[in-house]
């Protein structure tokens, strides 16, 4: 399953609710696997993981794939023995490890990416600079039109002055963007070498696939 929707995230960002109703059967497996774990344990560790991904669905920082596939992977992998020091997963705490094990990744992306950004500290307005260096890319305009799933985190105000925001919304399309530029390049008002602040839209589902991975093998305790 995450594989499947994970190709499907890192293709389209998109995975069709279909997808997940052909997935749905899966959830039938917690009937055989919930009297291996402990039940305290494991109702802690699913309804503080689902809670947590919900609300940060509705933050508008995740979409509605990670849920599904957040609640899905609750129920159908509620008992887990890994390879390597299977302490943790046996006892139900797989859903928790999952979620803190993929923002972990998440975050050694995003730390990664503030390092590569610190020589550009200077041009970014003092308000956002935090936000920028975690999770902005400074890319020339000509490499932004000719790109995917990239979100300019500037744009023009009516009076024509440029404007910063800190963050995209999940519903924005990305083409509606680089067509948005590709005027302005058309209109003299940008060059394609002019440099702008972008971010990415993060394909969730494969960090989640990794993390899962992660607990199949073993955490080490």
């Amino acid at each position: 399953m995450l594989i499947h929707t994970s190709i499907l995230d890192i293709k389209s960002r998109e995975v069709d609710p279909k997808t997940w109703l052909l997935y749905a059967p899966l959830s039938i497996f917690i009937v055989f696997d919930i009297r291996y774990v402990n039940l305290f344990i494991f109702l802690y560790s699913s309804i503080t993981a689902n809670v947590a991904i919900i609300a940060l669905y509705f933050f508008g920082m995740m979409g509605g794939a990670d849920v599904f596939a957040m609640i899905l992977l609750t129920l159908g992998n509620s008992y887990i023995s890994s390879f390597i020091f299977p302490q943790l997963t046996s006892l139900g705490l797989e859903p928790l490890l999952v979620l803190l094990i993929s923002s972990l990744v998440i975050t050694s992306f995003a730390i990664g990416n503030m390092i590569k950004n610190l020589p550009y500290l200077k041009e970014i307005p003092k308000g956002k600079r935090l936000t920028f260096l975690l999770s902005g890319k400074r890319i020339k305009i000509r490499d932004f039109l000719n790109s995917r799933f990239y979100f300019p985190l500037m744009d023009f105000n009516e009076k024509g002055e440029i404007e910063f925001r800190n963050k995209f919304e999940i519903e924005e399309d990305d083409a509606w963007w680089r067509q948005r530029f590709s005027e302005y390049v058309k209109t003299n008002r940008l060059s394609p070498d002019d440099y702008i602040w972008v971010t990415w839209g993060v394909p969730v589902l494969p960090f989640i696939l990794v993390a899962y991975i992660v607990t199949l093998i073993g955490i080490p305790i």
